[in-house]
């Protein structure tokens, strides 16, 4: 991928999502910024409506629906982007395997809706892989999905790992938890290898099961802060995002072996954690839970390395991203971005920061009451990439000095003051 003065960055997505992918790909556009690069999110839907969930307004981010599809201009795709790979022409691309299984099942999915009109209909056209989109570059969030390209032809020169992070927020309340307070109870996902998790719960009916379901982030993570053990026998197609929750929050982490549990870099739990479908395995399994609830501080002390490798997922993030991109440095630039809007308490706030050393810029405020669509109004208000930023005159800013030229490049890059 080059990247050249004029390059805009777009990163394709859904509109008003909310799950492991768009989470990721909004985290994407927030780095880029921050790297002082021109990116937006593209969204795919949500024409009709405002398409920024409100759990990703957080980041802040510019959005467009349509792009301009140039040279220098650089397209990320997630990999069920499907027949839109082939509308665009001239811009450089990059397919970002974030579910291998999700790729695989949608070809699966549209051969078998079109069977009957087979005779009649072609196929849309779908990406697969051959010599002519040998210049497309492939980003994998996975172990498992660098496998997978790898598999298919792609030369690893044309592959770069870029993986993805937990919500630091997630992290912090995570710290908190209490692990002498841990119960007996096995936590799991009923979207994710339900079979088999019915096969244990029958095998073991006097042990407590409790599913992950019709929750918000923070009753998962309360729920996942009583838990002594969380399975997954699902089909990780990729690093999933509920297995390193749970091993964040003090879960003993047990999964089955398909997909990226399968290798012990995804999932870097000792092998006496995963098992096999069979019913003797899975009767092992069983006894390992059991194992687990009397023996929880031996059994969580085991899977370390795992929950190291989670902690430092954000900073391998942005050198990944870094090393994907082709920059030199991974210096991000910073400012500020209050969440409540402009008001006075937090002008004072602004004020306040600026006099301290916290590399913080207060040239502008975001205000997600404003980001909502429609054009911004008042004296000090301007709308740009379709957000709408309060100008703080340059003569209220007392900076003492500090070097606020850096921010003058761009009214692009912030990131929160709450946290991303």
């Amino acid at each position: 991928m080059k990247i050249f003065s004029d390059t805009k960055i777009y990163v394709a997505c859904p509109g008003n999502a909310h799950t492991g992918g768009p989470e990721l790909l909004h985290q994407l556009c927030h780095l880029l910024l921050q790297f002082g690069l021109d990116a937006h999110m593209l969204y795919t839907s949500g024409y009709a409506y405002n398409p920024v969930n409100p759990f990703y307004e957080k980041y802040h981010l510019p959005y467009v629906f349509q792009f301009e599809d140039k040279p220098n201009n650089i397209l990320v795709l997630y990999e069920a982007i499907g027949e839109r790979y082939f509308e665009y022409k001239r811009v450089q691309k990059i397919v970002w395997w974030l579910s291998v299984n999700a790729y695989i099942g949608n070809i699966s999915s549209l051969i078998s809706s079109r069977h009957s009109k087979a005779t009649y209909e072609p196929l849309p056209k779908f990406f697969y892989f051959q010599d002519t989109e040998k210049d497309t570059e492939h980003w994998v969030q996975s172990e498992y999905a660098r496998q997978f390209v790898m598999l298919n032809g792609v030369h690893e020169k044309n592959i770069h790992v870029v993986e993805d992070y937990l919500s630091q927020a997630f992290l912090r309340n995570a710290a908190r938890i209490n692990l002498s307070q841990k119960e007996d109870l096995v936590l799991f996902n009923p979207k994710k290898g339900l079979h088999v998790t019915k096969k244990l719960m029958q095998m073991a009916p006097n042990i407590k099961w409790f599913p992950i379901q019709n929750m918000t982030p923070e009753q998962v993570q309360q729920a996942l802060s009583k838990a002594k053990v969380y399975i997954d026998f699902g089909d990780h197609p990729g690093k999933d995002r509920i297995p390193r929750e749970a091993a964040i929050s003090g879960c003993v982490v047990i999964t089955g072996k398909r997909g990226a549990a399968a290798n012990d870099i995804d999932v870097n739990i000792p092998a006496e954690f995963k098992f096999d479908e069979t019913e003797e395995a899975l009767k092992k399994a069983i006894e390992k839970i059991r194992y687990a609830f009397e023996n929880f501080d031996e059994e969580y002390s085991k899977q370390k390395l795992y929950r190291e490798r989670i902690l430092d997922d954000k900073r391998r993030f942005e050198i990944q991203v870094a090393e994907a991109c082709n920059l030199k440095s991974t210096e991000k630039i910073n400012a500020v971005a209050l969440w409540q809007g402009y008001n006075v308490k937090s002008y004072h706030l602004l004020r306040g920061l600026s006099k301290q050393n916290f590399g913080l810029i207060p040239k502008f405020i975001v205000d997600d009451r404003l980001s909502n669509g429609q054009n911004a109004t008042g004296e000090f208000l301007t709308r740009k990439n379709n957000r709408n930023h309060f100008n703080i005159p340059e003569e209220n800013i007392d900076g003492g000095g500090m070097d606020c030229h850096l921010f003058r490049r761009t009214t692009q890059n912030f990131c929160t003051w709450k946290g991303a």
